[in-house]
């Protein structure tokens, strides 16, 4: 009887963590063309006859699409479903590398990288959607606090990417790679369950009424946000400050930070998922994390120490950033005011993400002061914990958003494919 039993709860514990690993790897591989773009920038404005200024202004493009879309995305998600939506996200991404591996001239250079920023704005809804609605319980916060961490780790991953082909000028390769995992991404998309009912489609007005009527949802964006903005800035310096301060390789460089990047953030992510679910206190969480944050940041700016001190302060620095994206998204649950409004709440969050971070690149780029890229990441960190909401709040609190049966199966079991 026990037997009979236990094999269904084996099945859903398989199917939730492949649900999970999917996930990841997908908004993972959304970052990686950063990654790679930032480790070949110099080689790139060689090659195609333009400036640093002019190759790194193809960063800020890609998060346009997710700037200006995020809410006609999640819109979009709700009506075509998550699994056509991951596939969307992976053709897009895949004609993006194919842009960016011929690309001959800026056009097509910042037309790759816009494909590329569109494919991730699609997977940040599409993938937070789909642990939301088909994830329940501790299981759930924990997915998305280890969700959370993906913009380092992608970041890190596209880093690695570029390590083979770091010598002579085959940074197209590099893209076309890319583009081949993504193909494969594709295929695989097509083991999801589709959903067993049309989603309703939420209107513009549905969403500003969500942003609006409860002040928690804006605050826990900009909570999500300006870390983001933090590390989006810190990441595109960080690689080429080291080299340039202890007189590394980029093979070296890359590896480094690559390494410390993964290992921090799943580690911070996993531990910040655990705590959540002890029930520590989320605010007080949070800006204790800001605190380590700024003081991991000092660390590894600060330009009388050694390579092996740089990156302990980075590994520091991603582990209080996992925690504070970890902590933040695992709270998305409590602010929703109805499943219906999974896709659209996600694509706000996302929306005002990739806004503030589209600022990031050109001004930490700009900065040449270790002391004053320092000083403007404790700013924005201290902004942020100053914003956090507590808890549940608002519509929350008044429909009790955010409660949900314990012996809720996981949707994923349940889910009936469409024709």
């Amino acid at each position: 009887m026990n037997a009979a039993i236990d094999k269904p709860v084996a099945r859903r514990n398989v199917r939730s963590a492949l649900l999970i690993a999917f996930c990841y790897a997908s908004i993972v591989l959304s970052m990686t063309s950063v990654g790679i773009f930032v480790s070949f920038v110099v080689e790139i404005g060689r090659d195609l006859h333009i400036s640093r200024a002019e190759a790194g202004m193809a960063l800020s493009i890609y998060s346009i699409p997710a700037a200006l879309a995020c809410m006609p995305i999640g819109r979009l998600i709700d009506r075509i479903g998550i699994r056509y939506g991951m596939m969307l996200a992976g053709i897009l991404a895949a004609l993006g590398d194919i842009f960016l591996a011929g690309a001959s001239d800026t056009e097509m250079l910042y037309g790759g990288m816009a494909l590329e920023g569109t494919a991730f704005g699609c997977m940040a809804v599409a993938c937070p959607s789909a642990l939301v609605s088909w994830l329940d319980g501790n299981l759930r916060t924990r997915a998305l606090s280890f969700w959370s961490t993906y913009g380092p780790v992608g970041y890190a991953c596209g880093l690695l990417l570029a390590v083979p082909f770091a010598t002579g000028t085959h940074w197209r390769q590099s893209f076309a790679w890319d583009g081949g995992i993504f193909c494969v991404l594709i295929v695989l998309a097509f083991w999801l369950p589709a959903q067993s009912a049309i989603v309703e489609v939420r209107s513009l007005r549905a969403g500003l009424k969500l942003f609006l009527l409860d002040r928690a949802v804006p605050r826990l964006a900009l909570a999500l946000a300006l870390p983001n903005a933090v590390a989006y800035g810190v990441s595109v310096v960080t690689p080429s400050y080291l080299e340039h301060l202890y007189g590394l390789s980029l093979k070296v460089s890359n590896g480094g930070v690559a390494g410390a990047k993964i290992l921090a953030m799943v580690c911070g992510g996993v531990l910040t998922g655990y705590l959540l679910i002890r029930k520590v206190d989320f605010r007080n969480l949070y800006r204790l994390l800001v605190v380590m944050g700024i003081f991991a940041i000092l660390v590894l700016f600060f330009p009388y120490g050694t390579f092996p001190i740089a990156l302990l302060g980075l590994v520091m620095w991603l582990l209080a950033f996992g925690g504070l994206v970890g902590s933040a998204t695992a709270q998305l649950p409590l602010l929703v005011t109805s499943p219906r409004d999974i896709g659209l709440a996600s694509g706000i969050i996302g929306q005002i993400t990739s806004f503030v971070c589209l600022l990031a690149p050109p001004v930490f780029l700009a900065i040449s002061q270790w002391n004053i890229l320092w000083g403007l990441a404790s700013v924005t960190l201290l902004l942020a914990a100053w914003l956090v909401p507590g808890g549940r709040t608002g519509l929350a609190r008044q429909t009790g958003i955010g409660t949900h049966s314990p012996d809720r199966t996981p949707q994923i079991l349940h889910e009936e494919k469409r024709t």
